[in-house]
């Protein structure tokens, strides 16, 4: 799990560099590539976090149970 939980943590990180980075755009076609790429990182974050979540329930740990 502790592959899972790197992976996550990098796209969490690159997730918020793209957030930082977004306020520099000049042009109304780097807004879109950014808004795509911020977009992208935020699905990559939800995809590892569903994976760890996945991971803790397949190891029998019931809090990583939806409620």
């Amino acid at each position: 799990m502790l592959k899972e939980m790197n992976q996550f943590v990098e796209a969490h990180d690159r997730y918020l560099a793209l957030d930082k980075a977004r306020i520099d755009c000049m042009t109304p076609q780097q807004r879109e590539l950014m808004h795509i790429e911020l977009m992208r990182a935020y699905l990559e974050v939800q995809f590892r976090a569903s994976q760890i979540a996945g991971l803790q329930y397949a190891d029998g740990m019931d809090f990583a149970d939806m409620h």
